[in-house]
């Protein structure tokens, strides 16, 4: 941990490996890093905002009944951040925000905390009074933004995965970097995205990652190596901006002698672009190959956290999203030992029945012979230890 005699305003929670050269990647558009694509044939060309209209179209006027009261399909636990004794204990937030928290090391109180995606507003949208969808299940620790961070556990790291709305909330980061002013998080973002929290994180303790890059944090409280992963995805916070920022997943590594070694959160991602609303394996159809070399080169993964949801209409979110049928192939490819399905539950993104998921996903177990221990929900604000 970084400690200074010289500056009493703010000591950072761990320290971080130095900023490295990105060298340009078949999935960069041109020299610079400030323009991206998707590089396999499994993904679909960029999609026109006439595409995105047709989309969000075809939506208006549907009927959602289950939106009255999320909770009866979506599991509640109450939300326990008690450190766990040994290995790793994670917490689902909603959506695709997972809590990580690793077992003390060294007589500490506690081991790394890191917090993937948070994002605690009602709206998951550039305006939190019009526009956006509104959570149609709560957050699990607390009913406001500041209420929800303030309860969490202090934390070491907060990783992105991307910049959409759902994944990364500037009024939630803002909640986190003031409550911890004194002991700031690091912040560890894909390329190009530190524009977004300019200002309100410290410079100083922002990474940017290219795919299978690393960063190394060390600290009292344990040591961690994270390698931002590829994944099949966009990025964009408003019409000026598509794909101007970089879409992927973390890996977390430890060395540990108890527990969970290789945690692996895979963000926002699609498996195989598909023209028609379907949900078989074609073994015709191109995927994705960038979860296998995830598995050969980082795994096997002992805790995954795996998208299951907003996949309908398939000819158009394919190529961005998983449906179950397709995270569960997932799995697979990256030698995962047990899954938490996230990205479901808690925004109206897409036009499947919004408790449709679950049902996929069990349904997809079978189909690739997984079992419910291997590869299942969580209830919203509970823990899977390992």
């Amino acid at each position: 941990m970084w400690y200074s005699n010289d500056t009493p305003v703010a000591i950072p929670q761990v320290a971080l490996s130095a900023e490295v050269e990105h060298l340009q990647g078949a999935h960069w558009k041109a020299s610079t890093p400030d323009g991206f694509k998707n590089p396999w044939p499994s993904a679909k060309a960029e999609q026109s905002f006439v595409e995105a209209a047709k989309f969000v179209w075809s939506g208006v006027g549907k009927k959602r009944p289950e939106l009255a009261d999320g909770c009866t399909f979506v599991p509640r636990a109450e939300v326990d951040f008690t450190p766990p004794t040994v290995g790793v204990k994670s917490t689902w937030l909603g959506h695709a925000a997972v809590l990580i928290q690793y077992a003390p090391v060294d007589g500490q109180e506690r081991g790394l905390n890191i917090l993937f995606d948070p994002v605690f507003s009602d709206r998951c949208g550039p305006s939190q009074w019009f526009g956006a969808p509104r959570r149609f299940t709560p957050v699990p620790c607390g009913a406001t933004v500041t209420e929800a961070v303030a309860n969490l556990p202090p934390l070491d790291i907060v990783a992105i995965s991307h910049n959409h709305y759902d994944h990364l909330d500037i009024p939630t980061i803002k909640a986190i970097y003031a409550k911890q002013a004194g002991t700031p998080p690091a912040m560890l973002l894909p390329l190009n995205t530190t524009r977004i929290v300019r200002g309100i994180v410290p410079d100083e303790l922002v990474r940017e990652a290219d795919w299978w890059e690393e960063i190394s944090v060390t600290s009292d409280r344990g040591d961690a190596q994270f390698t931002y992963t590829p994944a099949q995805h966009m990025t964009a916070r408003t019409a000026f901006d598509m794909a101007a920022s970089l879409w992927g997943g973390w890996c977390v590594k430890t060395k540990r002698e108890v527990g969970a070694q290789t945690v692996w959160f895979a963000g926002d991602t699609g498996y195989s672009a598909v023209d028609a609303e379907t949900y078989e394996i074609d073994d015709s159809r191109p995927v994705c190959p960038a979860f296998k070399e995830i598995g050969s080169r980082l795994g096997p993964i002992d805790l995954a956290f795996l998208p299951i949801g907003a996949y309908s209409t398939r000819s158009f979110l394919s190529t961005v999203h998983c449906a179950p049928i397709d995270a569960v192939r997932v799995f697979k490819d990256v030698n995962a030992r047990k899954a938490v399905a996230i990205h479901w539950g808690t925004w109206d993104l897409s036009n499947e029945p919004i408790s449709e998921p679950p049902r996929m996903l069990a349904e997809a177990r079978d189909k690739v012979g997984l079992t419910k221990d291997e590869f299942d929900i969580c209830a919203l604000g509970g823990s899977v230890s390992v």
